[in-house]
């Protein structure tokens, strides 16, 4: 009997020293294909680089601008190209995150509009958003050599 007061002592003075806990804890409800992103604040823009079509690919009527996006910290990304400024989703292909060297991420996506368009000096954007950081970059035409 002594035994079990003492154990039942030695347990009530291990519950005592302990904090409870009575409040549930927080919780998310979503639908399937949310994405929850919790990040540091800290975390860099990707770095983005806009090609434009080659000389030879223009012959052909067709112009396909390149965006590269490195320096990505999450291995996810969402990519939007705009044609002076209007969302465009056809002639659009972006390929799968690829990891780099440093641990970081890198995206590329491609554009193919007809090169009249590009002729005509379109203002052309290709915005990339990774880990709740976002970057644009623009080009046109008359910003590229000939």
């Amino acid at each position: 009997m002594l035994l079990s007061v003492c154990t039942l002592l030695s347990a009530l003075a291990l519950v005592s020293s302990q904090k409870a806990v009575t409040q549930k804890p927080s919780f998310i409800t979503a639908d399937v294909g949310t994405k929850l992103i919790v990040s540091d604040a800290a975390l860099p823009v990707p770095v983005l680089t806009v090609l434009p079509p080659s000389s030879e690919e223009l012959k052909s009527n067709k112009a396909t601008l390149v965006c590269l996006a490195s320096d990505m910290s999450v291995g996810f990304a969402d990519v939007r190209w705009l044609v002076n400024g209007n969302s465009v989703t056809s002639g659009v292909i972006t390929g799968s995150v690829q990891q780099q060297d440093n641990k970081k991420f890198t995206l590329s996506s491609y554009l193919t509009i007809d090169g009249c368009e590009w002729d005509n000096s379109k203002v052309i954007t290709c915005e990339v958003s990774a880990g709740g950081k976002a970057a644009s970059v623009k080009i046109n035409k008359s910003e590229c050599s000939e």
